[in-house]
């Protein structure tokens, strides 16, 4: 089935506000920003992509990590003992017995260097592959932020987008309320009609006024999000560019299930988290399997005192470490890994189910957004001659002010309902394109780390 098109009217709508809407600062020098520039901008400076590079550099060091368990040691010891003894001896004479004290001084050094060789670690094995597995996630880790963020971008430049021109409607709006209140106090002046007309009149311009005023207040809001997103220091003189539309994709909701399927980031880290814990079950395994190493020590000893003597000792022998009982903790550990697992395995179910549920929800999105497109484009061109008739019946006094007012607030909520639904739609279209990876796929692939 063909794409229905937004109608002329909506075109010429939305080029007239896109035309017309300025940032709101009264700085003349504002600076002109781009969709582009403003994707560009956050892949400079983002905080998240920046953590995510650190967790990929900290992941690159696992698989040196788990071979550096094989690597020589060199260890160097030295100390001083200072040893004083202290005895009573009785000297026995023939006129009297006394007793000397005598007292052993005997301090000694001892230097030594150790040096060990692993010859076989099977814990090398399983934590190494952990290593390398651990780096593929942060990668993947690394490219799903990437793509997350700049939607984040695109949101709120949207968002941006839609409260500048639901500003501009509103404004129209408080325009024509005020013609409106004009025209009924001059027919009020003539006695025309009654005072309830002026009255009504007044109503509907204070709460096109307070429409406004909300509506300034969130676009204001909205241009804060955006300026803390490009790290701009909070300053908001900033004017953005109306982006081109984003391409429309007619493809059936499988189609793009089994794209995302086989694109999102976040399912491929899923499913490596289970051989990941797989992995470090193997660790624990391999901490009670027999390890090899050989180990060579010289030891230089020095003393003084009654018999000061230096001797100088090597030694050198081969080690075979295998743990027999454990008190148990073997058996738990394992246990505790194998649930570990089974944990993961469900958590990749869930991720599959959630990624379902949010393509389709982004697809459903897509569809009711381009139908309600153009609803909303029927009303507003009805709801605005209606109102031109209804304001030109009043003026010839076969209207009511009733119906003016009625009129005007139709024409300014089928408008703001209008000019919002189009920006909406183009981030839904995006919203789209990033549930099934495809989003920005260009600077996603530029900015990945080798």
């Amino acid at each position: 089935m063909k794409s229905p098109s937004v109608s002329l009217i909506a075109a010429l709508f939305l080029c007239a506000v896109s035309a017309t809407v300025r940032a709101e600062t009264g700085n003349q020098a504002a600076r002109r920003i781009t969709l582009d520039q403003a994707y560009d901008m956050t892949l400079a400076s983002d905080q998240s992509i920046q953590i995510a590079f650190y967790q990929i550099r900290k992941a690159d060091l696992l698989p040196w990590s788990a071979l550096a368990k094989m690597g020589p040691q060199l260890t160097g010891n030295a100390g001083w003992d200072v040893n004083r003894k202290s005895s009573a001896i009785d000297v026995v004479s023939v006129d009297s017995t006394s007793t000397r004290t005598q007292v052993i001084n005997s301090d000694g050094g001892q230097t030594g260097l150790t040096f060990s060789q692993p010859l076989f670690d099977p814990v090398v094995f399983p934590a190494y592959r952990l290593g390398k597995l651990s780096a593929k996630s942060a990668r993947l880790q690394h490219q799903f932020t990437v793509r997350q963020t700049l939607f984040g971008v695109a949101q709120a430049y949207y968002n941006v987008l839609k409260l500048q021109s639901v500003v501009k409607i509103n404004q129209q709006t408080v325009d024509l309320a005020t013609t409106q209140l004009g025209l009924a106090q001059a027919r009020f002046d003539a006695g025309a009609v009654a005072r309830i007309d002026v009255l009504r009149a007044k109503a509907t311009l204070e709460s096109a006024r307070n429409n406004l005023i909300i509506s300034e207040g969130q676009l204001q809001s909205n241009r804060d999000t955006l300026s803390n997103i490009l790290n701009l220091g909070g300053k908001t003189d900033f004017e953005l560019a109306e982006p081109p539309n984003a391409p429309e994709e007619q493809a059936s909701f499988e189609k793009i299930l089994s794209r995302a399927y086989e694109g999102r980031e976040d399912y491929r880290v899923s499913a490596i988290a289970i051989d990941q814990d797989i992995a470090a079950r193997g660790e624990i395994v391999a901490q009670y399997a027999p390890s090899v190493a050989v180990q060579a020590s010289t030891q230089w000893t020095a003393g003084s005192g009654s018999g000061p003597s230096r001797t100088h000792e090597n030694d050198a022998f081969l080690t075979l470490r295998m743990p027999f009982l454990t008190g148990g903790q073997r058996e738990i550990d394992l246990r505790t890994a194998n649930h570990q697992i089974s944990q993961t395995r469900l958590n990749y179910e869930k991720t599959t189910k959630s990624i379902e549920s949010e393509v389709k929800n982004a697809w459903l999105k897509v569809g009711t957004g381009r139908e309600s497109i153009q609803a909303l484009t029927a009303e507003v061109e009805a709801a605005t001659q209606n109102y031109n008739d209804l304001q030109a019946q009043y003026e010839a006094g076969t209207a009511t002010s009733l119906d003016v007012q009625s009129a005007l607030r139709d024409l300014n909520n089928s408008r703001t309902l209008l000019s919002s639904q189009s920006y909406d739609y183009q981030v839904a279209l995006r919203d789209l394109q990033r549930a099934e990876a495809i989003f920005e796929k260009s600077r996603v692939e530029k900015a990945k780390v080798k």
